[in-house]
């Protein structure tokens, strides 16, 4: 029998169109004795759940080296959650999810075209309206604030280099390559570079300077909301550039031509418009190692801050929970990156989380729960009541507690750019359990008008749809769907649908709080965005999301 506590009010469940709906307003009471916790939630962006020493791995050409030491150690302290799944696989509307506790499907923020709506609250305001001091920290372009993610925080900072850090280093490169004997940059090629810095730019140890100044600044007796965001583990892989040798160290074997730097445009690797693999295997492999190398380092920061609670006297006060928006793909299935398919390389992320007193050292949970659980997790662990609005995210405490409960679907899309066929690829998704149903649909490229656009599911030989259903684990890595003849499959195309309805019903319900159209980019905002890969370049650029029809249930016919 465990001895922590386990006596507290529920949750309790407010409904939208019935049971059915599933659409719950989460409040939680006080905490021990009615004090409130402190909570720092931290999102380490691009980190595959299985790359961490928690999950079982340990460097290929340096096994005596510990990739996560500090995130192994926190989740022997406290709960790890083995199957936790993103609803996409990019950052802007991973992120919108982990902070509303609702899915991209209903919060509508799918393309950086659209912020999330005003009255769709976010986690920082939820506690500032407690009474918490609250402070952000981001160090990637997508959690700018004009999606919507400074709302509620008393001090929302960037920790990129600032334009004038950007100015100087454009010039020193210049001045090296006319050294060489090139010539001067051109204003597209430094427009290039500007989109380019957020690969290189080195941003963890300011995402630190930023998060420790806000925990010595703290009143006694006023609780804090601290977010903190990471990017260096997303491509570039340049580990050497934060560190002299650290990529080194865990490869130092290589004598290859591959640096991780330019990962995405290098047409060594692939080719860029038809995604064609070109780098070979030993090559990927020492690739793979520089991004263990950038695990690594982003640890080690986190490490310091959690360090940091421990001196400052504050870590027996603060609820700590650490995920990803998503992970990378090393052509597992044919790519690399991410925001291109919903497979579990790419949605599959860590969970950890310490609560003092609360969640058993060494807890594994592997009932599947999603980032939009997050949230009011938080708000419950903290003593905080609930958003004030339905929102999809339901508490994990009961998942703690008890160690049993359901395991929770997770609906996941994606909308993705092919560049080398200038339109719109729409990916669908479920989970439940070791379950998971993925479809593939695009717009139809010959539509004339914004009130022609349709999408399209891809379709077998015989005409109907196709819906790739896997069984997941570690050693399938989803590479083989069932066949059609599968029971599993039928049942599993079932619960999809059922779950499936479910959404669509608290889409309709919540129709007001459909997201805000932003102003289009301009031409300088389009050449970096196409400089880190995320652009929708060329006829798509248009984006025709408005005016999309329902994706169709993924019932059989």
């Amino acid at each position: 029998m465990r001895t922590h506590r386990t006596a507290r009010a529920r949750a309790a469940g407010i409904t939208l169109l019935g049971a059915a709906a599933l659409a719950v307003l989460p409040v939680a009471c006080g905490g021990s004795g009615g004090a409130r916790r402190n909570v720092l939630l931290i999102s380490i962006d691009s980190l595959r759940q299985d790359r961490l020493g928690i999950a079982g791995h340990r460097p290929e050409f340096a096994p005596e080296i510990a990739v996560s030491p500090n995130l192994d150690l926190l989740g022997a302290e406290g709960a790890v959650f083995d199957a936790a799944w993103s609803p996409t696989s990019w950052t802007l509307p991973a992120h919108v999810s982990l902070l509303t506790g609702v899915s991209p499907r209903l919060h509508g923020v799918e393309t950086d075209e659209f912020a999330l709506h005003p009255d769709r609250p976010t986690l920082a305001q939820v506690f500032q309206a407690a009474g918490y001091a609250t402070a952000g920290v981001y160090s990637g372009p997508f959690l700018d604030p004009r999606y919507g993610f400074g709302r509620g925080f008393d001090r929302y900072e960037s920790a990129m280099a600032s334009p004038e850090s950007k100015t100087e280093q454009i010039r020193a490169f210049e001045l090296q390559r006319i050294a060489a004997g090139g010539s001067p940059l051109d204003d597209a090629e430094k427009r290039i570079l500007v989109g380019q810095f957020a690969h290189w730019d080195i941003t963890s140890p300011r995402v630190n300077e930023l998060a420790l100044a806000f925990l010595r600044g703290q009143t006694p007796g006023t609780p804090f909301f601290l977010f903190l965001h990471y990017f260096d583990v997303h491509y570039d892989y340049i580990p050497d550039r934060a560190e002299a040798g650290l990529g080194e160290r865990f490869d130092p074997g290589y004598r290859g031509p591959f640096n991780g730097d330019n990962w995405y445009k290098d047409e060594r690797v692939r080719d860029v418009m038809s995604g064609e693999r070109r780098i070979g295997e030993r090559d990927l492999r020492h690739v793979m190692a520089l991004y263990d190398a950038e695990i690594h380092w982003v640890d080690r920061h986190v490490g310091a801050v959690l360090g940091a609670l421990e001196e400052l006297g504050l870590a027996d006060e603060t609820l700590v929970c650490v995920t990803a928006d998503h992970g990378d793909e090393f052509f597992e299935h044919g790519g690399i990156g991410h925001r291109s398919t919903l497979f579990s390389e790419l949605t599959h992320v860590p969970l950890l989380l310490r609560v003092p007193g609360e969640t058993p050292p060494g807890l594994r949970v592997r009932t599947s729960v999603g980032l939009v659980d997050v949230a009011p997790t938080l708000l419950d662990y903290a003593g905080v009541a609930g958003f004030g609005v339905p929102v999809e995210g339901l508490s994990l405490r009961e998942l703690v507690e008890n160690d049993r409960g359901s395991d929770r679907p997770v609906l996941q899309r994606l909308i993705a750019h092919e560049p080398a066929r200038h339109h719109l690829n729409i990916r669908d998704g479920w989970r439940r359990g070791d379950r998971a149903v993925l479809r593939r649909f695009e717009i139809d490229p010959q539509a004339s008008s914004a009130d022609s656009l349709r999408v399209r599911q891809e379709r077998a030989v015989d005409g109907t749809p196709r819906h790739f259903v896997f069984v997941t684990g570690r050693r399938e890595r989803e590479r083989v769907a069932l066949a059609a003849e599968d029971p599993r499959r039928s049942a599993a195309l079932g619960d999809f649908c059922g779950d499936f309805r479910c959404a669509e019903q608290r889409r309709a319900a919540w129709a007001g709080t459909t997201p805000v159209a932003l102003p289009p980019p301009g031409e300088d905002d389009m050449q970096a965005l196409a400089a880190l890969g995320y652009a929708m370049a060329g006829p798509a650029a248009a984006s025709p999301l408005r005016f999309l029809a329902p994706l169709p249930e993924p019932c059989l016919p």
